[in-house]
C-alpha cells in the first residue's frame, strides 16, 4: 500500500506545480474580478525571435498596460527590461498619483538598466505604458508601438508615435523647417527616439488624461500589427461582441493570414472596462 501512496503524492504535487506555474506565467488571470477585462495575444511573423514582450501589473485597483518592441539584435532583452522596470517600480504611491513623474522616472531606470545590461552591445525598444485609474487614463510612449482607444465602432489613435514624419510635422508647425523639408520625411516613418539607443530623448506624454466610458477598449499595439493590417480590419474585429481575449487572437489570427511577404513580430494588448 505505501508504495502506491508516495508515486500517488508525488505526482500530485507535479500537477499542482504545474498548475501554479502557468498561473505565474499567465499575468492576465490576477485580474479577473476587477472593473475591466484584458486580453492579449502575438505572433511571431517572419521573424526566429520574439521581440515583443508584454505586461500587465495592479497597484490597488490601478491597470498599469505596457508594450515593448524589442529592435535590433538584442531587442527582445530590452523589451523585457523595460517591462519588468516599469512593472517594478509601479508599487511606488507616486506612481498612481503622479503619473507623468513615473512615466519619466520609469524610463530614466529603463535607459540606465540597458546601458548597464547590455552595455556596447546593440539592443533598443519601443515602449507603450498605459496607467488606467478608475475612468481616467494616461499614457506614455517611446518609439513606434500605437495606444488608441475603441468607443462606438471608431479606433482612436491617441499616441502619435516618435518618427521621423510626426517629428517633421511638429518641426514644420513651429517654423523649425521649411515646406520642403517637411515634405521630404513625410514618407519616413523610422524611429528616431527609442529606449537603449545613445540619443534617447523626451517621451510622448499625454497632455491631459482621457476620460473613458464603459465599453470602452484601450489597445496596444506593436509595429506588426498596424504596420500589416490596415485599420478598418481592426475596427471589424473589435466591433465583435466577443471577449477581449478572442478579439486579441482573431487581429493576430488576419496578421497571420495576411499576404504581406516581410512579416515581423506583432502583439495586442487589449483591456475593456465593464
Amino acid at each position: 500500500m505505501s508504495d502506491m501512496v508516495v508515486p500517488a503524492i508525488l505526482l500530485l504535487c507535479i500537477i499542482f506545480l504545474d498548475v501554479l506555474r502557468k498561473k505565474r506565467l499567465d499575468p492576465l488571470k490576477r485580474f479577473a474580478g476587477y472593473e475591466y477585462e484584458l486580453g492579449a495575444a502575438s505572433t511571431l511573423g517572419k521573424r526566429t525571435v520574439q521581440q515583443d514582450y508584454f505586461g500587465v501589473k495592479n497597484n490597488n485597483g490601478v491597470l498599469l498596460m505596457l508594450m515593448a518592441d524589442g529592435i535590433r539584435d538584442n531587442g527582445e532583452i530590452a523589451a523585457k527590461l523595460a517591462v519588468d522596470t516599469f512593472r517594478e517600480l509601479f508599487d511606488d504611491s507616486n506612481a498612481i498619483s503622479k503619473p507623468q513623474y513615473f512615466f519619466k522616472r520609469a524610463a530614466n531606470a529603463t535607459q540606465r538598466k540597458i546601458d548597464n545590461t547590455l552595455e556596447e552591445r546593440q539592443g533598443e525598444t519601443s515602449l507603450a505604458a498605459v496607467i488606467v485609474k478608475g475612468y481616467e487614463m494616461y499614457y506614455s510612449l517611446i518609439g513606434n508601438c500605437r495606444v488608441t482607444v475603441f468607443r462606438s465602432g471608431d479606433l482612436i489613435p491617441v499616441s502619435e508615435g516618435q518618427t521621423l514624419d510626426v517629428l517633421a510635422k511638429h518641426r514644420y508647425e513651429e517654423g523649425r523647417i521649411s515646406k520642403q523639408e517637411t515634405l521630404a520625411l513625410l514618407d519616413r516613418h523610422r524611429r528616431y527616439n527609442v529606449l537603449g539607443q545613445d540619443s534617447f530623448q523626451e517621451i510622448e506624454l499625454f497632455s491631459k488624461p482621457l476620460s473613458l466610458k464603459n465599453d470602452d477598449m484601450i489597445i496596444l499595439m506593436s509595429e506588426g500589427v498596424f504596420n500589416t493590417l490596415r485599420w478598418v480590419e481592426i475596427e471589424e474585429v473589435l466591433s465583435k461582441r466577443n471577449s477581449v481575449q478572442d478579439l486579441a487572437e482573431e487581429i493576430i489570427h488576419l496578421v497571420n493570414n495576411s499576404p504581406m511577404v516581410d512579416k515581423g513580430n506583432a502583439s495586442v494588448l487589449i483591456c475593456r472596462r465593464k
